[in-house]
């Protein structure tokens, strides 16, 4: 890869879901690569390349600090003059902003307009950007291949050792639910879908727990009691809200089909590169990117929020070979992944940093390295 191998790069997360498998990505073509949030303070180090994901980390998850944000868009500035920016954009402002034009919306404006370069998921992604920060050009953002999760790939014992950890039957078609509910009315759908069923063979995996946010207290104790009689279905298999990387990697393994249950249009889903890193069936809401990052027809969409629909599209999926469902999803997997991304990515990155003029990207040596 042209720019290899003194390139440096500063992946600038503590994150450990999404930057794991980007590190690798970057590791195997060469690059040196530094994770962490507090190398983004200049004296630690210099860096040629600063990949950034949500700008809120940035300001310790709090972007309606000022002073806070205020530090970050000044570090920002001084990098902006000695590497190339990236960043790979995960949603329009934090998951918990109360509105989109709030405080959040005038720092993410801000953060944005000193990147170099803007990845996107989707065509969805760039277009809801254009809407929200119509200043940011155009020139400067990209639609990149979906991400994996490979560094999850070594944790698989097999899919019929996975099953056997739940106590799956041969001739049952487990269905997940994995990841954490935004909306109370999420878990309702699950709960009023999977009620509905009523097939026998159907299992579910339940690694997840309800959102009570925004209830008042009446209905907030309603919503625990109608959920803890719906556990009560011998079908269903509790595993917790929140479950290590080994058995997450067990439940995609031992699941015919993940469902996932988001409302609102959201710009990106977690739970779908996380399925199609392991082969498992999909059902997703038929909004946002989904209609362009889910794959079919191995694959279902339903009508976000309607019981029935998802019904349908769980008995649809229920017909289906799950061999095939899984061969389909690991042959689009090996197309996409952060591989893939970056084969895209950094030809734009070589541009940008020469057109800056930086040293890493205009000397004679790293014109002449090979790359990928």
């Amino acid at each position: 890869m042209e720019g290899a191998p003194m390139t440096r790069v500063l992946m600038a997360s503590n994150d450990q879901t999404f930057s794991p498998a980007l590190t690798h990505a970057y590791h195997a073509r060469g690059l040196d690569v530094t994770a962490g949030v507090p190398n983004l303070d200049p004296a630690f180090g210099r860096f040629d390349v600063l990949h950034v994901h949500w700008p809120e980390e940035l300001a310790g998850w709090s972007a309606r600090d000022k002073a806070r944000t205020d530090k970050v868009l000044e570090l920002l500035d001084w990098w902006k003059q000695r590497a190339v920016i990236v960043a790979t954009v995960h949603n329009l402002v934090p998951h918990r902003a109360e509105r989109l034009d709030g405080p959040e919306s005038v720092y993410f404006n801000a953060f944005y307009e000193r990147v170099d370069l803007l990845c996107h998921f989707s065509g969805y992604s760039r277009e809801r950007y254009a809407e929200q920060y119509p200043a940011i050009p155009q020139a400067r953002q990209i639609v990149q291949p979906l991400n994996t999760y490979d560094h999850l790939l070594p944790l698989m014992r097999g899919r019929e050792a996975a099953r056997a950890q739940f106590g799956v039957k041969p001739d049952e078609h487990v269905f997940a639910v994995c990841g954490a509910m935004r909306l109370p009315a999420e878990m309702n759908l699950v709960r009023a879908a999977w009620s509905r069923l009523r097939d026998p063979s159907a299992r579910l995996l339940l690694a997840s727990g309800p959102s009570w946010s925004g209830l008042d207290p009446v209905r907030r104790t309603a919503g625990k009691v109608a959920h803890r009689l719906w556990l009560r279905d011998r079908r269903i298999s509790r595993l917790g809200g929140q479950v290590d990387d080994s058995t997450l990697v067990g439940i995609l393994e031992a699941a015919d089909t993940i469902i996932i249950p988001r409302l609102g249009h959201h710009l990106n889903s977690g739970l779908v590169p996380l399925a199609l890193t392991f082969g498992t069936g999909i059902l997703a809401a038929d909004l946002g990117a989904n209609r362009e990052i889910v794959p079919q027809p191995q694959n279902e969409l339903y009508e976000a929020g309607n019981a029935d629909s998802l019904i349908e599209a769980m008995r649809r999926q229920m017909v289906k070979s799950s061999a095939e469902v899984r061969a389909a999803n690991l042959a689009h997997r090996d197309t996409i992944g952060w591989g893939a991304a970056l084969d895209m990515i950094w030809p734009r990155v070589v541009e940008i940093g020469r057109h800056k003029r930086l040293p890493a990207f205009t000397s004679a040596a790293q014109g002449e390295a090979a790359g990928l």
